[in-house]
């Protein structure tokens, strides 16, 4: 280890929004002080384990791997500065950049003085990997790169995880092998469970990496110098400073992060309406947000809202009713406009979302649900029915999570059930703790979920409907093995394939019914510029963004 001296002002944390650090003339855009609203605590900044979207977005700005993915779906280089791969597609070799540092401030006293610094080497990469795969880290992420070289025999019990085919082959030379191709092999490696980890730092932690802000490392734009959480406080926050180690580099634009840590999406947007953040993400569409009023407003569709029908709910057991009930929704008839909050969805994977850096609707064209067609819903539903021996439905409330969709959008489809099956049908609204709870009672009939990835990837979509990773107990053997599949794809064209066949697989059960494809927002003054944000996986890059105002 070297210690690395510099010194760097401090805006000081009383400040609002808006504190820039430089003068008006400043016209580069750097030296702002930005603040985001997360809508919980993050569950572990340690990026091997890390599960929500708050830990993501912090471990973004805070760590980097060796790739990274730009909104556009392009990999640019992090930590490494260059990569080759065999023609078979099994090995990847990668030369880290010589200026890419960890840093550690012990005293926290807001000044980058008498921090540490130190090289990030291809050693930091292998000890990340092996703890990827170690039983006792239980990372949720191991099954992404059983694709690695010895990693299934890891996850079956039948290797040790320093066995996987990963190695240093120099400080700064790192070498993976392959069992089998891997269409998305570097877009996993731009995900947190991919970014390194210092096996010094690590053991010094005693056992709390990632817990606290004593327990965390920076090698990217910011470092951390306050983590502070009380669930039953109000005052939560995550402060950050750029992190000069590394900004030399990779240059830096705003000289702080405050990330406000909130309960829930209200409590965001809330913060948001009287100017205490500076950006919000939303799924919320409000007109008052617009270049008039002085609003940059990005919208992306990347979710796909249905119904998830309950088999125990008696008529439900009946996959002819489930399939009338899916062929009685006029998807035709929402608007298919740019503008639209929600259109009608003729599929599982929303539009938005990517392959490499074309949209997976490029190589998958083609409406997987068939458009609707009254008289055969009502022939299917008489037959399931008469099978059923059933002469009538009772009366249902369709279960709603807060804010997911405007009540007036479901009224055509509650109409159209009631006057055809005679279903009468009503919404109930709840929290989205409530939801969440009721789906994993099957404490309804009829809910509507949405459906979104962790990343932007179709892959990742479909994993939703994986066994155990829902709420709502969807499972079949056959997606699943369609997702073993999609890990050996060799390329884009045979992964997109295999997606297809495991969006018709979920399709042809009728127990999730595509509705709607619904916008997710980013807000914020047209003062700010270049905020990176990703709708699937919910991160907000603020390492290139930028302040022109006032």
């Amino acid at each position: 280890m070297h210690k690395k001296l510099t010194a760097l002002l401090m805006c000081p944390a009383v400040l609002l929004p808006g504190c820039s650090l430089f003068e008006k003339e400043e016209s580069d855009g750097s030296g702002y002080r930005f603040t985001y609203t997360l809508t919980e605590n993050p569950d572990s900044l340690d990026p091997q384990i890390a599960r929500n979207s708050a830990a993501f977005t912090v471990l973004r700005n805070m760590m980097q791997g060796l790739l990274e993915e730009q909104p556009d779906g392009t990999l640019t280089y992090g930590v490494c500065s260059q990569y080759n791969v065999t023609e078979d597609g099994l090995r990847y070799t990668f030369t880290l950049r010589d200026d890419s540092y960890w840093y550690y401030d012990e005293n926290k006293n807001d000044r980058i003085d008498d921090g540490e610094s130190w090289q990030v080497t291809a050693e930091d990469f292998v000890f990340a990997f092996h703890r990827l795969f170690q039983d006792e880290t239980k990372s949720p992420y191991r099954e992404d790169f059983r694709c690695i070289k010895g990693g299934a025999e890891v996850i079956d019990g039948d290797a040790s995880a320093d066995s996987i085919g990963i190695y240093a082959q120099s400080s700064n030379t790192l070498v993976f092998e392959l069992a089998e191709p891997c269409a998305e092999f570097l877009t996993l490696l731009c995900t947190p469970a991919a970014m390194p980890c210092n096996r010094e730092f690590f053991e010094k932690t005693g056992g709390k990496y990632g817990l606290d802000e004593d327990s965390v490392i920076s090698n990217s734009g910011f470092y951390m110098t306050k983590w502070f959480y009380d669930p039953y406080g109000s005052d939560n926050l995550i402060y950050m400073r750029e992190n000069t180690a590394n900004s030399s580099a990779q240059k830096v634009y705003p000289s702080n992060v405050t990330f406000l840590i909130r309960k829930s999406q209200e409590e965001a947007e809330a913060e948001f309406e009287a100017e205490n953040s500076d950006i919000i993400a939303t799924p919320h569409k409000d007109d008052k947000y617009n270049e008039i009023n002085g609003y940059n407003v990005s919208s992306w569709k990347s979710m796909t809202l249905g119904f998830i029908l309950n088999e125990e709910w008696e008529a439900f057991k009946s996959i002819d009713i489930r399939q009338a009930f899916s062929l009685s929704i006029t998807r035709e008839n929402f608007p298919d406009t740019d503008s639209a909050d929600v259109v009608g969805a003729y599929g599982i994977i929303p539009p938005d979302t990517r392959l490499g850096t074309t949209t997976y609707n490029s190589y998958s064209a083609g409406n997987i649900i068939p458009q609707s067609s009254l008289e055969e819903a009502d022939r299917l539903f008489q037959k399931g029915m008469h099978e059923l021996n059933l002469t009538s439905l009772p009366a249902e409330d369709v279960l709603v999570c807060e804010g997911s969709v405007s009540e007036d959008d479901l009224y055509e489809i509650l109409q159209t059930w009631q006057s055809l099956f005679g279903f009468y049908a009503g919404v109930e609204t709840v929290p989205e703790s409530e939801f969440q709870q009721r789906l994993q009672d099957k404490d309804y009939s009829v809910a509507l979920c949405s459906i979104t990835g962790k990343r932007n990837s179709p892959v990742s979509v479909l994993e939703t409907f994986g066994t155990g990773n829902n709420d709502f107990g969807y499972s079949d053997p056959a997606l699943d093995q369609l997702l073993l599949a999609a890990d050996d794809a060799r390329d884009l064209q045979e992964l997109s394939q295999i997606c297809r066949q495991a969006e018709q697989v979920i399709a042809d059960k009728y127990i999730f019914l595509p509705v709607f494809y619904k916008n997710m927002y980013l807000i914020y003054k047209n003062t700010n510029r270049d905020i990176n944000y990703d709708p699937y996986s919910g991160v907000i890059d603020f390492r290139h963004a930028k302040y022109y105002g006032s």
